[in-house]
């Protein structure tokens, strides 16, 4: 069990939270959270964080974090998770990271270097302006200027991931080509067992709407609103996550609520499909399809699976 590493990713809204406590529980171990919005505190119902009586008294790692207003980045992510990770190793627990980002799971499968790359709040905010004063493909070819290779592989429409290669390229006078140059080569410092959680797209897609709706119901405007009161501006960027984005558009009566539902179940649908994307291109996940309401059947064919890979024994399965 030293270096095994189970990880259970996928959509938004696929059934990952429950499936990765059902798994923790039978392996008598803990999850780490893989969500880079579930770091923030006070934002609850918007990021559809865990509710204490749903972790049936699994312990769960890296979910409130940090205030709102405070950065957390991917290399501390990584630093925090590979901390955690050898803690339960050393107590003969195997780790379930369960999260739909994937940059955050990336850190974690693929040997990529983040010890020299700083990070300038200035900098960021100097180059978001620039884009919105002269669009999206200046700001691509200020890339290209200096960094072309980075240039090739980033999509113009990509703002965040210019702006970051930029940043870097202005801090530390190195092209941000050159800090990731082996971007997809797996790690061997576990033995991953890769679930990956998938729906059919149009039930998946109702249960997002479902989900939204049921957000509302639960208080996400008072949350939102709370934020805000607390001090929290929308110009953060845990403020600008899906979910919060759209309804402080309508607190700020820029558009109508019902504008704000129907923009924040589109920008949740697009994410889903642009999380599914990016894990269906890693072929060592391991896929299970989730019925709408049936998830013990994708849990059994889950504990099948792991008990195949030596996992599950008689004593746990």
């Amino acid at each position: 069990m030293e270096n095994k590493l189970i990880l259970i990713v996928g959509p938004t809204a696929v059934g990952k939270t429950y499936i990765s406590v059902k798994i923790a529980k039978l392996l008598s171990s803990e999850v780490i959270s893989a969500d880079s919005m579930q770091i923030y505190r006070y934002m609850d119902i918007g990021t559809a964080k865990i509710r204490s009586e749903e972790k049936e008294n699994v312990p769960h790692h890296l979910i409130d974090v940090v205030y709102p207003d405070e950065a957390f980045t991917v290399s501390d992510f990584k630093n925090s998770a590979e901390k955690l990770i050898k803690e339960l190793h050393g107590k003969n627990k195997i780790p379930i990271i369960a999260g739909g980002t994937g940059l955050y799971v990336n850190s974690l499968i693929y040997d990529l270097n983040f010890s020299n790359t700083l990070s300038d709040p200035d900098i960021r905010s100097d180059l978001t302006a620039y884009c919105d004063t002269f669009g999206k493909e200046a700001l691509h070819q200020r890339l290209e200027t200096i960094d072309p290779v980075s240039a090739k592989k980033i999509h113009m429409n990509n703002v965040k991931r210019i702006i970051r290669a930029i940043e870097v390229y202005l801090i530390t006078g190195k092209p941000f080509s050159e800090y990731n140059p082996n971007f997809r080569v797996c790690t061997n410092n576990y033995e991953l067992i890769m679930i990956g959680l998938e729906m059919q797209r149009d039930l998946l897609y109702n249960k997002i709407n479902e989900r939204v709706d049921s957000m509302i119901d639960n208080g996400l405007i008072e949350e939102v609103s709370s934020l805000l009161k607390k001090g929290y501006g929308r110009d953060l960027i845990s403020m600008q996550g899906i979910g919060y984005k759209e309804i402080l558009m309508y607190l700020y009566e820029e558009i109508s609520l019902d504008e704000a539902l129907h923009l924040l179940k589109r920008n949740t649908r697009r994410f889903a499909k642009r999380q599914f994307t990016w894990f269906k291109a890693d072929e060592r996940i391991k896929w299970f399809e989730v019925g709408l309401s049936d998830h013990e059947k994708t849990l059994e064919n889950i504990k099948n699976y792991l008990h195949e890979r030596g996992l599950l024994n008689e004593t746990n399965y």
